[in-house]
């Protein structure tokens, strides 16, 4: 049920749920990216694009009324003792997605997309076939595996195909090789349905749509390390070479040359605000965020000796910095505090 799925999501600690709802649709603004961080559920950002405000909020009530969660506060969601011993059931129990990260750096569902139809026409074709309906009528899909095919030789595409598709279902776990092949439609094979394939399996239908999203993402990150495959082409136009807006990366390279962030701000171009928005983009979304370049000894000292007796960093209120140091900006509170979260999950 997505109701359980939505369960793993929180904590004994308090949560916004609406943050943990922009997560999911993948939201990109800086506070739903620190929301995930602080959360620990980046790996989870983009991975239910496009479920409804209403779905979520109906799994939310669903698990308040069975005493799962409560509200501690208005817009606040946290485990009762009972929803934590129901978590850590279902973490037992119910399948957990390990490569949703995928979803940062790759488009993970254009890729399906496209070597859906890609596999369904070289299976077509290694088989002599030609009148099938093809699995999507979206132009640009068709014309993108319409080039790739042209530059495949038919007599060798099977056998490369089935000996690629083998290697990766050899390293995964079990069911997953049979969801994935259930997954594929070709020569008179038209593929299994979520009800089917979770009848078979014995698992929910949502279950088997989580199994195959995971997979999606396994499929796209093994590929990426198979340069030399045949369906490599397909994917790498659909790869990013980091998880950072376009925009926010070209001002994290600025700042690499040495530039503070005001004169980084004159020579983008751009409001000051706006490069700390980059820059705080970039430290959620990459570890190794040089920190010392940006955050000054002084202001570490300050901030270090400000919560040193509060040891969980999303507790932490920038009304306490400010009854200290009350020249400093919020930027540098939240640069920190981000920090220091990117070290503790070091």
């Amino acid at each position: 049920m997505f109701t359980d799925y939505i369960l793993m999501m929180f904590s004994t600690e308090p949560r916004r749920a609406k943050a943990v709802f922009n997560v999911l649709r993948g939201r990109r603004t800086v506070s739903t990216l620190f929301a995930g961080l602080t959360y620990d559920c980046l790996s989870a950002l983009d991975s239910w694009h496009g479920v409804p405000m209403e779905k979520f909020l109906a799994s939310l009530q669903e698990l308040l009324t069975a005493g799962d969660l409560a509200t501690p506060m208005e817009g606040y969601v946290q485990l009762t003792t009972a929803g934590a011993a129901h978590k850590e059931q279902l973490q037992a129990t119910l399948y957990q997605p390990v490569a949703f990260r995928a979803f940062q750096t790759i488009d993970v569902r254009r890729f399906t997309a496209i070597s859906a139809l890609a596999l369904q026409v070289a299976s077509q074709a290694v088989h002599h076939q030609n009148r099938y309906y093809p699995l999507t009528t979206d132009p640009g899909i068709q014309a993108i595996v319409k080039q790739w095919f042209r530059r495949q030789t038919v007599a060798h595409l099977g056998e490369q195909l089935h000996t690629e598709l083998t290697t990766f279902l050899q390293s995964l776990p079990a069911p997953l090789p049979t969801v994935f092949v259930a997954s594929i439609s070709g020569f008179e094979n038209p593929g299994q349905t979520d009800q089917q394939l979770a009848t078979q399996l014995d698992k929910t239908p949502l279950e088997i749509l989580v199994m195959r999203k995971d997979l999606a993402c396994r499929w796209c990150l093994w590929l990426e390390t198979q340069p030399q495959s045949c369906l490599a082409t397909l994917l790498q136009p659909l790869v990013k070479s980091n998880p950072v807006t376009p925009s926010a990366w070209q001002t994290y390279q600025t700042v690499q040359q040495g530039l503070t962030v005001e004169q980084v701000a004159i020579q983008r171009r751009l409001k000051l605000s706006t490069v700390r928005e980059h820059l705080l983009e970039v430290a959620i979304l990459v570890p190794t965020f040089p920190y010392t370049q940006v955050l000054t000894p002084a202001r570490v000292q300050t901030l270090t000796e400000i919560f040193a007796d509060q040891p969980v960093v999303a507790n932490w209120r920038f009304e306490q910095v400010q009854t200290v140091a009350p020249e400093m900006d919020f930027f540098w509170f939240r640069l920190f505090q981000i920090m220091r979260c990117q070290t503790n999950a070091a």
